[in-house]
C-alpha cells in the first residue's frame, strides 16, 4: 500500500459507525476517489478537518489491491464561504455541482481540467451576486456534460443536422430528450414527445453552453426560468446514462421558483 498526496474537493460522505465514514472527493490527480476516514466523525481526531466546499491537500494510502484506501491527513488549503446573500442558494447550487459530479464521473480517471473548472465555480458561488447564480450553475451543467462526453445538440437538428436558427420557425423551440437536442420544424412529428420553449429561453441556454463562468455572471435568470431549463438538461442525461439524474440538492428551488421569476 503506498501513500499518495493530491489537491482535493468532497463530493459526499456517508457514515458507517459512530467514528469513521467514507468520503467520495474528486482529486486533482486521481480523478473521482472513495476513501475510508477512520475516526474522522471523533471530535478527538488529531489531523486535519474534511470541509465542504474547501480545496484541500489530502494525504492517503492507496492500494490497487483493496477496494478502498484510507485518509492520513488533511491540510486545508482555500474554504469557500457562502455567506453573502442568497446563501440557501449557493449552497444548492454548489451540492448540486458535487453531486452531478458524484453520479457522473469514473472512478479514479483523472480530470485535471475538469477539477479546476470545479474550483472555479465554486469561487462564482461565494462570490457572485445572487441573480447570477443560476446562469453559472447552468453553464457549468453543460460544460461538465460536454467534458464528460455528453453534448446536448442545441445548435444543430438533433434529427437531420441542418442549423436550428435556419430551420425553426415559430416562437417555441422542441428539444427531443430521446435524440438529445432541439428538433427542427421540418423534422418534429405529432406522435413524439417533447419539452418546448419559448425562443427566447433557447437562446439563453444555447448562449450558456458555450460561455465561460464568468460570462455567465452577467447573465441574471429568474428561478422560473432556471428550472425549465434544468429539468430540459436532467431529463437529458438520464436518458443518456439510463439513470435517474434528479438531483437532491435543487429541491431547494423548487421554493424559490415560486417566489421570483
Amino acid at each position: 500500500m503506498s501513500i499518495e498526496k493530491s489537491e482535493a474537493v468532497i463530493l459526499k460522505s456517508f457514515n458507517w459507525s459512530e467514528s469513521s465514514r467514507t468520503v467520495v472527493f474528486f482529486t486533482l490527480n486521481f480523478g473521482r476517489l472513495a476513501l475510508v476516514d477512520k475516526g474522522g466523525r471523533s471530535l478527538k481526531t488529531k489531523r486535519g478537518r474534511l470541509i465542504p466546499f474547501s480545496r484541500m491537500e489530502i494525504t492517503f494510502y492507496h492500494s490497487e489491491k483493496e477496494s478502498r484506501g484510507y485518509i492520513s491527513d488533511a491540510e486545508l488549503l482555500e474554504v469557500f464561504s457562502m455567506e453573502k446573500d442568497g446563501g440557501l442558494g449557493r449552497l444548492a447550487y454548489s451540492s448540486a455541482a458535487c453531486e452531478l459530479l458524484l453520479k457522473l464521473l469514473p472512478e479514479e480517471q483523472p480530470q485535471k481540467q475538469l477539477y479546476h473548472y470545479l474550483v472555479s465555480f465554486l469561487k462564482h458561488m461565494e462570490k457572485d451576486d445572487k441573480k447570477y447564480l443560476p446562469a453559472v450553475f447552468i453553464a457549468f451543467y453543460l460544460r461538465l456534460l460536454s467534458q464528460l462526453g455528453y453534448h446536448p445538440s442545441l445548435a444543430y437538428c438533433a434529427s437531420c443536422g441542418n442549423d436550428i436558427n435556419n430551420t425553426t420557425t415559430g416562437n417555441q423551440v422542441f428539444f427531443d430528450v430521446r435524440r438529445g437536442g432541439i428538433i427542427c420544424t421540418t423534422c418534429q412529428k405529432p406522435t413524439d414527445d417533447y419539452i418546448s420553449f419559448p425562443k427566447e429561453t433557447y437562446k439563453l441556454l444555447s448562449a450558456l453552453q458555450t460561455a465561460s463562468l464568468n460570462e455567465a455572471a452577467t447573465l441574471p435568470i429568474g428561478y422560473q426560468k432556471a428550472a425549465l431549463l434544468l429539468e430540459v438538461l436532467t431529463k437529458f442525461i438520464g436518458n443518456q446514462t439510463g439513470d435517474s439524474m434528479n438531483l437532491n440538492s435543487l429541491a431547494f428551488i423548487e421554493k424559490l421558483k415560486n417566489g421570483q421569476q
